[in-house]
């Protein structure tokens, strides 16, 4: 399905509910804001916005509705995801998605979807507006813009289009890059997550494969931020786990020019325990329910690591 078949299709119904994944960054909740201001509906989330997305909710003056019932609603359209475990619902009865990630189980089940790969999810929304003729004012220029400029690491992944994507929010919205810059200077810094990044570091294990450095550790929260730190001193692949009780979280890393679809990767083994994973191919997450040792999810994500490297 195509931005204009998506759209056509959506009008269809009233009273939606826009739900973000957990913890819902700022290409959820941004995308989810753009796509109710369109179409009307409620922006919701499981359980909790990110710090920084809560910032723009605190800009945007739109607050996300925390753990909605999806009964509730004409339809739920879960937002840059489409694996279920990373709404935090074990089933959603109706609903479409849109996402820039690998497909996940939702895209088989849902009634229709919009799943292509960009650089954001607001890349696609953006293309939304564009193709059924939505101006695009300077909130919602601002909410996708800062979108796509944290999706694509401040634009460091960002291939041509998102570039000119984000050129056409900056004069449609008549706002200035300026102010997106502001707004991530004033995102606090977290003692929590500077604290568990070191900690990460402190327990790491590491394997090496020829040139390449994977390795894993475990921390109780913060896992994306942990396994980006290890990255970030050397590491070529690394896998953070986390054991939440309930369920196991495997976060994963790759430096840039390792050829290796962390994303893939993690959602073949998060399969084989029974969960689902997904991301970017050099950012990406599993989430295992129920009770599983983390350890051997780690150990298995290494395995297949370990193997798809000695292809290269």
């Amino acid at each position: 399905m195509d931005e204009k078949a998506f759209y056509d299709e959506l009008e269809k119904y009233e009273n939606i509910l826009f739900l973000c994944h957990k913890n819902a960054d700022v290409d959820s909740f941004g995308s989810a804001y753009a796509l109710a201001h369109i179409f009307g509906g409620t922006v919701g989330v499981q359980d909790s916005l990110s710090t920084m997305a809560e910032m723009l909710s605190d800009r945007l003056k739109v607050a996300a509705v925390i753990d909605p019932d999806p009964s509730k609603y004409g339809i739920t359209v879960v937002v840059d995801t489409s694996s279920l475990v990373q709404t935090g619902y074990r089933t959603l009865e109706k609903c479409a998605v849109i996402d820039h990630h690998e497909p996940g189980d939702l895209a088989g089940t849902c009634q229709f979807s919009l799943i292509r790969k960009a650089s954001a999810t607001a890349e696609i929304v953006h293309d939304i507006y564009e193709k059924s003729g939505h101006p695009i004012d300077a909130d919602l220029a601002f909410a996708l813009l800062l979108a796509i400029v944290t999706d694509t690491g401040h634009f460091r992944y960002a291939p041509p289009h998102s570039f000119e994507v984000a050129a056409r929010l900056l004069e449609d919205g008549g706002i200035q890059f300026s102010d997106v810059l502001d707004f991530l200077t004033q995102v606090p810094g977290d003692i929590s997550c500077r604290i568990a990044t070191l900690k990460a570091a402190s327990r790491m294990t590491m394997i090496r494969e020829g040139d390449h450095l994977v390795v894993t550790s475990m921390v109780s929260s913060f896992g994306a931020q942990s396994a980006a730190s290890l990255v970030a001193i050397g590491a070529d692949v690394a896998f953070v786990g986390s054991d939440l009780g309930r369920e196991v979280r495997v976060s994963g890393r790759v430096k840039k020019g390792v050829a290796l679809d962390i994303a893939v990767l993690l959602n073949d083994v998060g399969k084989k325990f029974g969960g689902s994973g997904g991301g970017h191919a050099a950012a990406a997450g599993l989430v295992v329910r129920g009770k599983v040792d983390a350890d051997k999810v780690l150990d298995a994500c290494v395995a297949e690591a370990v193997k798809k490297l000695k292809e290269l």
